[in-house]
């Protein structure tokens, strides 16, 4: 693993697919996007904090051993396979929403975000627990109101997590291949900690 070395997690989830999105205006942080991402480097949600996981501190967000919902939303290609897709994420690049299948982010409900100071942009971890693949992401999204955290199709990619199409009573879904086990910690107040590339979390 590269500097920076991802935290042990301590929750594990397992994934499935699907998202009930929440107030989307109403949000700690006021819905305005990303304090980082630029429009020079709008891959910053698949590098680490400047100064690695240090700099984040204590995470201020576990979600506990639960179900992960892949989140497709903002992915301008994913309405035909998702029937919860919403094509607008809370947070937003270069007034864009975030595209859930090329850029890894968390979701969280708006309850979860302030008890935990935690705001559009914090940065998070993931970890496929089963093969120890790990990546940096942000909080991106707000989810359903009593749910409890999802991760972004491209943040499942990043550790590993493959996905197939499967038919369902409400059309085609999106579903992860397999069992796959993942942990999520999430650092609030961390949004304005700006993205450096060399902090790449490792898949060895």
């Amino acid at each position: 693993m590269k500097p920076g070395a991802l935290l042990i997690f301590s929750l594990s989830l397992a994934l499935v697919v699907g998202c009930d999105d929440e107030d989307r205006n109403d949000l700690l942080g006021g819905g305005e996007g990303s304090a980082s991402p630029t429009p020079v480097d709008p891959s910053q949600g698949f590098c680490g904090p400047n100064g690695g996981v240090s700099a984040l501190g204590s995470p201020t967000f576990n979600s506990g051993t639960t179900e992960v919902k892949l989140d497709l939303d903002g992915n301008p290609n994913a309405g035909a396979v998702d029937p919860d897709w919403n094509p607008e994420t809370t947070g937003t690049i270069n007034g864009q929403p975030v595209n859930a299948g090329t850029y890894n982010y968390v979701v969280m409900s708006q309850q979860q975000m302030l008890t935990s100071n935690a705001s559009i942009g914090d940065w998070a971890t993931v970890t496929n627990t089963t093969t120890g693949q790990s990546t940096f992401a942000r909080v991106e999204d707000i989810g359903p109101k009593n749910g409890i955290g999802e991760v972004s199709q491209a943040a499942a990619s990043a550790v590993g997590i493959q996905q197939t199409v499967v038919q369902t009573k409400q059309g085609p879904s999106t579903v992860p291949v397999g069992n796959a086990m993942v942990d999520v910690q999430v650092f609030g107040g961390t949004n304005s900690i700006q993205a450096d590339c060399s902090q790449v979390a490792s898949n060895s």
